[in-house]
């Protein structure tokens, strides 16, 4: 009987225990529940009382850089009510959120019946810089990164104005490898005004580190300071930075011409390899090439239409999408034309050049009339998006980088056909002697009919590239179409080689030169320069091998 009446006993003191932990934790959570509300209450009327709203939005972002969301939730919605002239003040300290349905109370974020019978606080020009840079100060602890990332620009910004220890605190907590440097890089910044030499020291290294030509303008300015070249050592670390930054700023400004020069070779490949083809293959001067480029963006651009309307969960994938259909596409409008118009006209380069260039009219009316005139707009894919800094100067698009690399596959996929398969033999037993191809059963008219197909289809794939980089309209093709003729007349008819080749040159060229004299002084060099090579070269520097 004792056993039993001392479990009984346990059992009750551990029943009692239990329900004084929870009568204990439901008095702790009313008790921060009624510290926050409090401490909200504090700021408000701390904001409202006349000439203290600069102190008063230090304490918005205290509550607003915490870990407890609910108190960051608030402090980012007062401080965009105190930016947007939404904050009303009443006489008796506190303060309501102007909003189209009810006004809210700035303390609780509830709805109010009554309504506000003050003024909205407004904001001087002084006091926007210090809300922005207070936003973006809380949106440094947010959990969207697209939110820290804005933060961190500002930040960078008004370096000046910011909270030296809460930008710590950010970068401490910053899980993001470019974000943190963005923030080092403004709490550098604000290290070269600081009083003391060695924080300035420390400010002039971490710039010195950073090549880009604010950290370049910062020093600069820095110099002209008398307090500055009166100090040996301070001068001394500005000057030796600021040579680091211009040398890391000339090789970013190379590789950045570079790198110009090989996008635009990309595209210069992209328009000009299936152009190759028809040229060496059947002879023919096919001036609607350009809008084969152009029909390929626009089919892009109805493959976008359509998955954002019925697949938007895999809009980001359209361009893949595009790919097959711009290219069967095209490929199906250059067999029509084969048959209906140049299989009439071959041997007879005048009367086809004249046949091709009116198709390419029609091609232009009829998209005016189905889409108009004007540029039509693309959503860029996510992962085309921004791109990456490698060197002070030299920033890599994702937009340019896919250009080039896809420019890249497509002709690698073209030579392994053209080298490697049946119909890749028969097109080069064709182009070396037709005569004798057709006595050895190989039919002709089908592969000029083939070849037209995958040169139209080509030139599709340009176009789908395009529509990240260039403006697309129903002229874009015109202005592509001239180039295309110069890479392949210069790199030699039918040799894809000759056409890569001649690709690379002409877009590094017209990089290089274009910087210095511009664009117009680029195309009439780039022109010389194919003019002097014909001289010697008539038929391009590679040419293909043929046998009469």
């Amino acid at each position: 009987m004792m056993d039993w009446k001392r479990l009984s006993l346990r059992a009750g003191f551990a029943a009692m225990a239990l329900c004084l932990c929870a009568l204990g934790g439901r008095w702790s959570f009313a008790s921060n529940a009624v510290l926050a509300v409090d401490q909200r209450a504090a700021v408000v009327r701390d904001f409202c009382a006349a000439g203290n709203q600069m102190d008063a939005l230090a304490k918005f972002v205290g509550l607003g850089t915490q870990a407890d969301t609910s108190n960051r939730d608030w402090a980012n919605t007062l401080v965009l009510a105190i930016r947007d002239g939404q904050l009303v003040c009443d006489s008796r300290g506190g303060a309501v959120i102007l909003h189209q349905a009810s006004s809210l109370d700035a303390v609780t974020l509830a709805p109010m019946q009554s309504t506000p019978s003050g003024e909205p606080y407004v904001p001087t020009i002084v006091m926007m810089r210090k809300i922005a840079v207070a936003k973006a100060e809380m949106d440094l602890f947010s959990t969207q990164s697209d939110l820290r990332e804005t933060g961190a620009a500002q930040i960078s910004k008004f370096f000046r104005l910011l909270d030296p220890d809460i930008l710590k605190l950010a970068i401490q907590r910053q899980s993001n490898t470019d974000i943190k440097a963005t923030l080092e890089l403004a709490m550098a910044k604000r290290g070269l005004y600081s009083s003391a030499q060695k924080e300035q020291l420390g400010a002039i290294k971490a710039l010195g580190s950073a090549p880009s030509e604010s950290s370049r303008t910062l020093l600069t300015e820095y110099l002209t300071n008398d307090q500055v070249r009166a100090d040996p050592q301070l001068a001394e670390a500005a000057k030796a930075a600021l040579r680091n930054i211009d040398k890391w700023l000339a090789i970013g400004k190379a590789l950045s011409m570079l790198f110009s020069g090989l996008s635009y070779a990309g595209i210069l490949l992209l328009t000009a390899i299936g152009l190759s083809i028809i040229f060496g293959l059947m002879g023919v001067i096919n001036l609607a090439h350009g809008e084969f480029i152009m029909l390929g963006a626009y089919a892009t651009y109805l493959v976008e239409q359509l998955m954002r309307i019925y697949v938007p969960s895999m809009f980001n994938a359209y361009l893949f999408v595009a790919i097959p259909v711009a290219f069967v596409a095209c490929g199906l409008i250059g067999v029509l034309l084969e048959y209906f118009v140049i299989r009439f006209l071959y041997r007879r380069p005048l009367e086809t050049l004249l046949a091709t260039w009116a198709v390419s009219i029609a091609l232009i009316k009829l998209v005016q009339l189905t889409f108009g005139s004007q540029n039509v707009e693309f959503i860029t894919p996510s992962f085309l998006n921004g791109g990456a800094q490698v060197v002070g100067g030299f920033f890599v698009t994702y937009n340019r980088l896919f250009a080039i690399g896809f420019s890249l596959v497509v002709f690698l996929a073209t030579y392994a056909v053209i080298r490697t398969t049946r119909i890749g033999l028969l097109m080069r037993a064709t182009t070396q002697n037709r005569d004798m191809a057709k006595c050895l059963g190989v039919p002709a008219q089908r592969i000029d009919r083939l070849a037209f197909a995958m040169g139209a289809g080509l030139a599709g794939l340009a176009g789908v590239v395009l529509t990240q980089i260039a403006s697309v309209n129903p002229f874009m093709g015109s202005g592509f179409v001239i180039d295309a003729f110069m890479v392949v007349v210069l790199g030699g008819a039918g040799s894809l080689m000759g056409t890569s080749v001649s690709s690379l040159a002409l877009g590094e060229i017209n990089q290089l030169i274009e910087p210095f004299y511009g664009a117009v002084a680029a195309k009439v060099a780039v022109l010389l320069i194919i003019v002097l090579i014909i001289q010697k070269r008539p038929n391009g520097l590679f040419t293909v091998k043929t046998r009469g």
